[in-house]
């Protein structure tokens, strides 16, 4: 399922700009880019263009991959917690 990037921050308690980072920097989090226009493909083949229709992209994330990145960034701050504690 596909999630907006405002959706994946939120999921991971992050602000977008710090998801866009983590996707685009340092690759740890697939990400696409949904791109709208302004035409419309009809059932018989041919197309309609929409008039005034702005054209906007969007990130989009796999709902799925989100929810793994989350499970290891939990797991990942329990482990460090732990050793702290440990000392």
């Amino acid at each position: 399922m596909e999630i907006s990037l405002e959706q994946a921050a939120a999921i991971l308690n992050r602000s977008t700009d710090e998801v866009l980072f983590i996707a685009n920097n340092e690759r740890r989090l697939n990400i696409g880019l949904k791109v709208e226009n302004d035409m419309v493909r009809n059932d018989d083949g041919t197309v309609t263009f929409v008039d005034g229709a702005q054209t906007e992209s969007e990130w989009t994330f796999n709902l799925n991959d989100v929810l793994e990145f989350k499970k290891q960034m939990d797991e990942g701050l329990v482990g460090q917690l732990e050793e702290l504690l440990e000392e």
